[in-house]
């Protein structure tokens, strides 16, 4: 299970095959194929079911909540993040009329385990990478998983924990070796996932850009200077206490995000240090919309600029 999209799917097995009553259900999710290799293999227990469904996903929310409102546990694979967008209404008002009146110790559990169309040339429909927007739309958590321990930490602890959240998955990773390197520390929600220790620098990984923030930070410890860096999922008032320590020591912050969300999680964090009184420099390489023509087909990647993260850490606070 050396690449990506195998490695994610046999996480996801280990626990349907071992947790009780479930429904895995989506559109061809074992025919053809199978939503480019994100359902292929899928397994249940016993008391377990996988149903292909039709192409209607405010429907699907629907069945999915309405399986939570009951007890049951159910996970929706989904294509791509532009469909989610088709769900929504339900995943605001329908799941905020559940939580007004269950408290969530009453719910089963609903999971979206959906695709980023990250990898370029797809075209206007298959060009939504906004997670972070979701997450605050419908005050869920979302999580967008990178590398082995974070994939193994985020699926074995919400694939089917009572309440609903989204599961973000790479296109544009599902065919590359899986990271191995491992965590130093996670937090027990899964919000933020730390991988490395250093003195220097903080680097703040947001979306799918934490293999292009393990390249900066090699690049960095290439020119002599150490990082502590972190992944940060979309998670709705986690803490941001380990992230916030770490900058009383390094005095510096990259905030990485590949995403398209104008308003950023990092900016957040950002407001947090200031309110805080950290004394910190902060630069950001990140993505803010899209110009019109992006939204054809196109190379659709960020482009990150090395030497101007060098030259930043290069320049001591006086």
């Amino acid at each position: 299970m050396n690449k990506y999209i195998e490695f994610i799917v046999s996480e996801i097995n280990k626990v349907t095959t071992n947790c009780g009553q479930i429904l895995l259900f989506g559109e061809n999710i074992d025919k053809g194929s199978c939503l480019s290799g994100l359902s292929r293999g899928l397994k249940v227990n016993s008391n377990g079911q996988i149903i292909n469904i039709g192409n209607c996903e405010l429907t699907h929310f629907g069945i999915g909540l309405g399986i939570m409102l009951d007890g049951g546990n159910s996970v929706l694979f989904a294509k791509q993040m532009d469909f989610i967008l088709l769900g929504l209404e339900q995943a605001c008002s329908t799941f905020n009329f559940i939580r007004a009146f269950k408290s969530k110790s009453e719910l089963g559990s609903f999971t979206i385990v959906c695709i980023v169309c990250d990898q370029g040339f797809q075209g206007p429909q298959s060009s939504s990478n906004n997670a972070s927007d979701i997450s605050s739309l419908a005050n869920i958590p979302i999580y967008c998983i990178n590398f082995k321990d974070d994939i193994t930490k985020v699926i074995s602890n919400n694939l089917v924990a009572k309440g609903f959240r989204i599961i973000f998955v790479s296109q544009r990773a599902f065919n590359s070796q899986i990271n191995k390197i491992p965590l130093i520390h996670g937090e027990s929600d899964c919000s933020i996932f730390k991988y490395s220790e250093g003195k220097d620098v903080t680097l703040a990984s947001y979306n799918f850009a934490l293999p292009e923030t393990l390249k900066i930070y090699n690049y960095l410890k290439s020119n002599g200077f150490e990082s502590d860096l972190y992944h940060i999922n979309y998670v709705p008032n986690h803490s941001l206490e380990p992230i916030l320590s770490s900058l009383k020591k390094t005095g510096k912050l990259v905030v990485i995000d590949d995403s398209k969300s104008i308003k950023k999680y990092g900016d957040y964090l950002a407001s947090k240090i200031l309110q805080k009184g950290i004394k910190c420099e902060y630069i950001e390489q990140v993505r803010r919309g899209s110009e019109d023509k992006d939204y054809g087909v196109c190379h659709d990647q960020m482009i990150f600029d090395y030497k101007k993260i060098l030259k930043f850490v290069s320049n001591r606070i006086s």
